[in-house]
């Protein structure tokens, strides 16, 4: 974490056209530090089942994407902040803070879901994403429709699960952060690679946590539970 931070700030100081390709606006590039700070910070909080983690990301994470997404053009990203994301951690806090562990009250019971039901979400997924496709590919100075599309998707099935502290989202948070990856380089933000590559890397310290868990705790359903 404590090299995530330092190449950030390096970043700005020697490399700034590097974390977007706007260099003349503060904000952005504020907003962009933050974000690499920020978002491992916040995964590592998720897979230690952290409650606190919503209301960190609503202030540290979706205020600064919603600056950055409206102005490097990703519509469906901003308007998957304001009306998905800040709503769903709100309700994941109050969800996770009813289902805390008896044996330490700083962690929320996690669950496993059936690989026939995390089938059928990636189904939907790709549906979603293709409408959703469609309609963006409309909006004028849209950037990366399709890519947006299926990042924006993928990322709130990631987000219902994780509220329903399902361990199968870390799956669909391995695939958003791939897309992200890929969204970064097209729109020249090489500097928010820093943040896309730690994050990866702590989702998957992730899922051996979540997994480990659940197997110990014997957590693991057949069906959704709401």
């Amino acid at each position: 974490m404590a090299f995530v931070i330092v190449v950030a700030l390096g970043m700005v100081i020697l490399f700034p056209e590097l974390m977007l390709t706007n260099t003349s606006s503060t904000l952005l590039l504020s907003c962009s530090v933050i974000n690499v700070i920020a978002n491992p910070m916040c995964e590592i909080m998720v897979s230690k089942q952290f409650r606190g983690n919503f209301i960190f990301d609503i202030f540290a994470i979706e205020l600064t994407y919603i600056i950055l997404a409206w102005n490097l053009g990703w519509y469906t990203l901003m308007l998957s902040c304001i009306f998905f994301w800040i709503p769903v951690d709100v309700f994941s806090f109050i969800k996770w803070s009813k289902n805390i562990d008896r044996e330490d009250e700083n962690i929320t019971v996690v669950k496993r879901l059936s690989w026939r039901k995390s089938f059928v979400l990636l189904t939907i997924v790709v549906i979603f994403s293709i409408v959703m496709g469609s309609i963006m590919s409309s909006i004028p100075g849209s950037q990366d429709s399709y890519l947006e599309a299926f990042a924006t998707a993928m990322g709130m099935v990631n987000g219902v699960l994780l509220m329903l502290r399902y361990s199968e989202h870390w799956y669909a948070w391995i695939i958003t952060t791939t897309l992200y990856l890929v969204m970064d380089i097209s729109a020249g933000a090489y500097g928010l690679l820093i943040d896309d590559f730690a994050m990866l890397a702590v989702t998957f310290y992730g899922v051996y946590k979540w997994f480990t868990y659940t197997k110990v705790h014997n957590t693991i359903q057949d069906k959704i539970v709401f």
